[in-house]
């Protein structure tokens, strides 16, 4: 799994066409669970070694017991793998519009590699917190955004080797689901926000 890994940061478009021809779900799988891991894990201590205060001592307690170790790591994992395999649907349902012709197995394994610039945002935090916490924070935050943009671009590769799309299609995909994302959190703050404004105007819901 290494020299794909390598591959993925260096020679992304071969490396991604050839995991998604392979079907390598289950590598992708596993990767994505492994840095979820130790994003998880150097994400908590990052946060336990800040100073932050907070007034309020039910929010401190829960803030506290959200970060610790044995509750965030595996609420990364969960969260991350269900991610990956919801966005993964998406994208390949999406692509079918965009005439693409690749699998649901593909897209899973590429899509699982894209993850794959986070090792390197994980090293730079864990490295910058033996300097202290606001330079971890800081270049935590600088190596997180680069990631996230290096993997977004992969995203697009992902989607374009795995479905046999061009470079626009694949663009179409990501920003469609991207919409369908957006507009699907509009709704579900709109239902809640009805049901609440129903809630309270029920009768017996008055005080006094």
């Amino acid at each position: 799994m290494w020299e794909y890994l390598v591959g993925v940061m260096s020679e992304p478009v071969r490396t991604l066409r050839e995991i998604a021809e392979q079907k390598l779900w289950k590598k992708g799988l596993l990767l994505l669970a492994a840095l979820a891991i130790l994003n998880g894990a150097v994400t908590a201590a990052t946060v336990n070694s800040s100073q932050i205060s907070i007034p309020d001592q039910q929010l401190s307690h829960f803030f506290s017991a959200f970060y610790a170790p044995g509750e965030f790591i595996p609420f990364v994992l969960v969260v991350n793998s269900l991610s990956w395999l919801i966005n993964g649907a998406i994208f390949y349902g999406f692509s079918k519009l965009f005439k693409g012709t690749g699998t649901f197995a593909g897209m899973l394994a590429a899509l699982g590699f894209t993850t794959a610039p986070s090792l390197l945002s994980i090293i730079l935090t864990a490295l910058a917190l033996l300097f202290g916490q606001a330079t971890g924070s800081l270049v935590g935050f600088a190596a997180s955004l680069v990631a996230g943009i290096w993997i977004l671009v992969l995203e697009v590769l992902a989607i374009r080797e795995s479905q046999q799309l061009d470079t626009g299609q694949a663009v179409g995909v990501l920003l469609s689901t991207l919409a369908a994302i957006f507009a699907l959190v509009v709704i579900i703050a709109f239902l809640i926000a009805i049901f609440s404004g129903i809630t309270a105007a029920a009768p017996g819901s008055a005080v006094g």
